[in-house]
């Protein structure tokens, strides 16, 4: 299986698991009224400059309340968990074909979604994801 073929698909499983959208498929707007999670994923061939760019931006975001960064064995030690019942596609994965990613706790009240915007676009993010904590539509 291609590390390119898995990145997509992890990131399609992780999409479902918190992206909430409206009934004409625009994202609504998530307030945080509690701390919100966010998970920025890093592109697979990020560089240490690339990595420590992003970290100094939430160091310096006031809106961050804590944030952690996520190896690429602890993403599969992750993944693993939560699909174990998936066999043949959590036992095909390598930590190789997960990215690196920062864990992000806003504080209260913060704009997710504006702090998402502003991540997007950072050199070495491949994609951003808020986790509302509600079940996916369908």
């Amino acid at each position: 299986m291609g590390s390119r073929w898995v990145a997509v698909l992890v990131a399609a499983l992780l999409a479902v698991a918190g992206c909430g959208t409206s009934a004409n498929g625009t994202p609504e707007p998530r307030p945080a009224p509690q701390a919100a999670a966010i998970r920025l994923e890093l592109v697979m061939d990020v560089t240490g400059p690339q990595r420590t760019a992003v970290e100094s931006w939430l160091k310096a975001r006031p809106e961050v309340a804590s944030f952690t960064f996520e190896s690429r064995e602890q993403a599969l030690a992750r993944f693993r968990e939560a699909y174990r019942e998936s066999g043949e596609l959590v036992g095909s994965l390598s930590a190789a074909d997960l990215p690196e990613s920062f864990m992000v706790t806003l504080a209260a009240g913060a704009d997710a979604d504006g702090f998402v915007a502003a991540a997007q676009p950072l050199d070495g993010v491949d994609h951003v994801e808020h986790d509302t904590g509600e079940p996916p539509p369908g």
